[in-house]
């Protein structure tokens, strides 16, 4: 790691100003990526939100073809399938060091990120089966289309995560000079992604997709947990056709929020104008920039389309 560290900072000595720039624009490109990559695969598998709801289903008479891999919440999920790809990754570049430092890198990552995806595959199989044969008493159906149709496409997502995440701890260890291991950065990097993908994204697919039968902007009353649409545009709901939904915003604003935030962190470095506190100011800064345009937004609204329905 450290010699292709020196590898990497010998390609830009003759422009060793354009390291951290450079290393800050991948950092914000790769964190967006990662976001859009995170709410897809945990929305193609049911997790956080969405997987108490499925679960909650059968019990109420709802049979569904939903894929329901969730073996945690979303950020130690996330934080495993990080730390496996990175440190794998982080053992094998030392194998590659004929290559150029940075193909050793990414040669690494891909290969790093394949065995993340192959644990989340197991972990998922066994789940989503031992979670179906739980709901037996209540007549709940283990469908195997379910299961053959989504898990390729949350294993792909998920590949995609893990290499993004690995890539992105490389970065901030080799050209922001982040002080922690590239383990260490990548299972911090995990618990982020999935504490912004499970409180921002996944709201789009559990809240809105699978009560669309309720009134929008409604909520979830107690009384109406687990009364999910099974039955969509065209035959039963599985879970192939939920990412194809939630990319259109639910994705979008976590590859925001997690891609905003890794940005002006990294940039924060580049451009230091108040010690270690310039991410800080620059991220309450943003936070308060939001709030007061969200907060007309919800004005204009309301003057716009009338009250919220009670």
């Amino acid at each position: 790691s450290l010699s292709n560290k020196k590898g990497i900072s010998r390609t830009y000595f003759n422009h060793p100003s354009m390291l951290p720039l450079l290393g800050t624009i991948l950092t914000g490109l790769l964190a967006f990526l990662a976001g859009i990559f995170e709410d897809s695969e945990s929305n193609a598998g049911s997790a956080s939100n969405p997987n108490s709801q499925v679960q909650l289903a059968p019990q109420i008479g709802h049979r569904h073809r939903y894929f329901n891999k969730a073996i945690s919440g979303e950020p130690p999920a996330n934080a495993l399938w990080a730390t496996t790809a990175a440190t794998v990754a982080v053992l094998l570049v030392a194998k590659f060091e004929a290559f150029n430092p940075v193909y050793s890198v990414i040669i690494s990552s891909v290969i790093g990120a394949l065995v993340s995806t192959l644990l989340l595959g197991l972990y998922g199989i066994f789940s989503h089966i031992s979670r179906v044969a739980s709901m037996k008493t209540f007549k709940q159906t283990l469908y195997w289309d379910s299961l053959y149709s989504a898990l390729p496409l949350d294993l792909s997502f998920g590949f995609l995560t893990a290499l993004s995440l690995t890539l992105l701890s490389f970065t901030a260890g080799m050209m922001l000079n982040n002080p922690f291991s590239i383990p260490l950065i990548a299972f911090m990097l995990g618990i982020t992604i999935g504490t912004i993908g499970s409180s921002t994204g996944d709201i789009h697919y559990g809240a809105e997709r699978l009560y669309q039968h309720h009134i929008f902007g409604s909520g979830i009353p107690i009384s109406n947990q687990g009364d999910i649409d099974v039955k969509g545009e065209y035959g039963y709901r599985n879970s192939v056709d939920t990412p194809y939904f939630t990319l259109r915003f639910g994705a979008m604003v976590t590859a925001f929020v997690f891609g905003m935030l890794i940005f002006l962190d990294s940039l924060s470095r580049v451009f230091v104008f108040a010690g270690v506190w310039s991410s800080v100011i620059v991220e309450l800064g943003m936070i308060l920039i939001i709030f007061i345009v969200t907060v007309f937004l919800e004005k204009y609204t309301r003057d716009r389309y009338g009250p919220f329905v009670r």
